[in-house]
């Protein structure tokens, strides 16, 4: 019984190395990545039919190829487990017949299957930080990807789902008063801070990484995917910006719908302005539908009066191009715009312009999801807002000057809604969060007690970097930036009679 022991793990040993050292994983792994190609391509609204077939035809001709190398890999390996079982049969210590018999009992089974988890747990967790997987790129599997570019595939692929969740799970309540609120203003504002801190109320609710692909049925999909059991590793987000994400973390995924519904926005020199022209009754009720049903998947549907009392709350930057449509849809409604120091904030867009370049080059499955959930704002993706002037802007992307006069049109285009707007300045929030979350809750009538808010903003202060820009546009920027910063002011020094904001 000793020697079949010693031989079969020789065996097994044998056939371990010859399995990496053969690198059969890779090579499976490629052929499951190909296939993921040929059938994103065929999904991809990008591509004509040209390359579509050229795209399908390619990852063919790879998973032929792989299918091969897989094969003479693995006979291989056979063989390699193999030596050691018939080498002992050789020289007399063991017959074959019992080694193998010796290795199909169930206890030998068993024992080995939980000596290779335990032997895989030692071995990831000695795994250096230098060769761990980069975490924006990698955070979705082959599976992952396929149901991804399955959801996306095609618009009535989301709107279907959206009408298949309402046949299955139909609410049994609307909101008697409706007051969302909207937290917008150009990326790095610091309008994903905002969100994390509001998200952490108990009556706020919003979207979160639990609902991708399927965002327009987000019960019916929790509940198809695993529920509460689904769970992935914490991880930093792409933008490498400190801030870490799992299933549990709210995210802007409201655009996806504002794409469902009003395509013709989008165009290939940026995305138009709307206003109350685009007003679209079934459009409107197909967003409202989806926000109501934002408030059911975060498990207020079971309370009546939480139900009730439950805000949405969206982190969606692309809402500063529809102010005054969002007014006249939702007039209950309260939008946030966070306002960072012009020169701090254009030298972090160009930044993630910079990454997000790289990200894009190097993962094209990143472009392509950015793309889906509607983030244009960086990298092969960007497309400005069509604010008034933003088509005169002559500076090449790479420039910090591109995204300083960027900022301009922006912020110059916001400026007219200041009766509209809560203006919340990055300064406040960095220097002394919790007086400028506190006033900014009483502004948007939420009750809060208890929640410290110092942990959601960075404590130091924003570096204007002038010397990125030239000098008059830096200039023009500052100037504009003191009069919000005003305006900010005014409106945080009547805090205490907020009337005009509820």
């Amino acid at each position: 019984m000793i020697v079949e022991a010693v031989v079969s793990l020789l065996a097994v040993g044998a056939f371990a190395f010859a399995l990496k050292g053969l690198a059969i994983v890779g090579v499976a792994r490629e052929a499951l990545n190909l296939a993921a190609a040929g059938v994103s391509a065929m999904l991809d609204q990008e591509l004509d039919d040209l390359g579509k077939e050229v795209a399908v035809r390619r990852a063919g001709f790879g998973l032929i190829k792989s299918a091969f190398s897989i094969f003479w890999r693995f006979g291989l390996t056979l063989v390699a487990a193999s030596v050691p079982i018939f080498g002992a049969e050789l020289v007399g210590l063991a017959s074959s017949v019992d080694v193998m018999n010796f290795m199909l009992q169930w206890e030998y089974i068993l024992g080995l299957s939980i000596l290779g988890v335990l032997l895989s747990e030692f071995i990831r967790r000695r795994r250096s930080p230098s060769v761990k997987e980069d975490a924006s790129a990698n955070r979705y599997s082959t599976a992952d990807r396929l149901i991804h570019m399955i959801a996306f595939s095609h618009p009535k692929v989301l709107k279907t789902a959206s009408r298949l969740e309402d046949a299955l799970m139909p609410m049994t309540a609307e909101q008697t008063s409706f007051r969302p609120i909207f937290i917008t203003s150009l990326a790095r504002a610091g309008t994903t801070a905002v969100l994390n801190a509001l998200y952490d109320m108990p009556s706020i609710a919003t979207h979160t990484y639990r609902d991708m692909p399927f965002l327009t049925a987000p019960r019916l999909w929790n509940l198809l995917a695993g529920g509460s059991s689904r769970s992935v590793e914490r991880r930093e987000r792409a933008h490498g910006d400190g801030l870490e994400i799992d299933l549990e973390s709210p995210e802007a995924f409201e655009e996806v719908v504002w794409q469902l519904c009003w395509p013709d926005k989008y165009g290939e020199a940026g995305i138009k302005c709307w206003d109350e022209t685009d007003r679209e009754n079934k459009s409107e009720q197909f967003l409202f539908h989806h926000m109501i049903k934002i408030i059911n998947a975060r498990s207020y549907q079971g309370e009546a009066s939480s139900f009730q009392n439950a805000r949405y709350c969206s982190k969606n930057n692309a809402n500063i191009a529809r102010i005054s449509f969002l007014k006249a849809a939702f007039p209950n409604s309260q939008i946030v715009v966070p306002i960072r120091q012009p020169g701090a904030h254009a030298a972090s867009l160009l930044r993630q312009h910079q990454n997000f370049c790289k990200l894009h080059d190097r993962d094209a499955f990143i472009r392509r999801y950015m793309r889906d959930i509607g983030h244009f704002e960086f990298g092969q993706l960007h497309k400005p807002i069509l604010f008034p002037g933003v088509e005169s802007n002559s500076y090449d992307r790479s420039s910090g000057n591109y995204w300083l006069q960027y900022w301009i049109h922006a912020f110059r285009e916001i400026l007219n809604y200041q009766e509209t707007c809560i203006f919340v300045l990055q300064d406040d929030l960095r220097s002394s969060p919790q007086r400028a979350m506190e006033d900014l809750c009483v502004a948007l009538g939420l009750h809060q007690s208890t929640l410290q808010f110092s942990g959601y903003f960075r404590s130091e202060p924003d570096q204007p970097m002038p010397g990125l820009f030239d000098q008059e546009l830096y200039d023009e920027a500052e100037t504009l930036y003191r009069e919000m910063e005003a305006i900010a002011k005014r409106q945080s020094a009547g805090i205490k009679t907020p009337a005009q904001y509820l």
